[in-house]
């Protein structure tokens, strides 16, 4: 499970239109957010990437579990580091995280019944 239904419950104070309105928000700019996160990628743009997964991941922060925004915060640690070229090894870890929200937009539809 990616979701974390307590905290979507916590901060949207269980307000089911609340929760419906962001989760539309967030799928609505899903597709933009991991495009940008992969052109950046593609043009080794330490501060573009930096700035995309962390647009994500902060998105990310008002639905997932600690241990799949922790994944996020790896990933930005990674490519904020100028000092190192983006590798494999990033990628990597890249393609660990992304298929998870697939599963995260599955379980944000079924919560909001859609």
């Amino acid at each position: 499970m990616i979701l974390d239904h307590d905290r979507v419950r916590d901060i949207t104070r269980n307000n089911s239109m609340l929760i419906a309105s962001i989760s539309q928000l967030f799928l609505a700019e899903l597709p933009d957010m991991i495009k940008c996160i992969e052109d950046a990628y593609q043009q080794t743009d330490h501060k573009g990437l930096t700035s995309a997964i962390h647009r994500l991941k902060s998105a990310l922060g008002n639905f997932v579990t600690s241990s799949y925004y922790q994944e996020f915060s790896g990933l930005e640690t990674a490519a904020s580091n100028n000092s190192v070229t983006l590798h494999d090894n990033w990628l990597m870890k890249w393609n660990v995280a992304k298929p998870k929200l697939d599963t995260l937009v599955l379980e944000l539809k079924e919560m909001v019944g859609s």
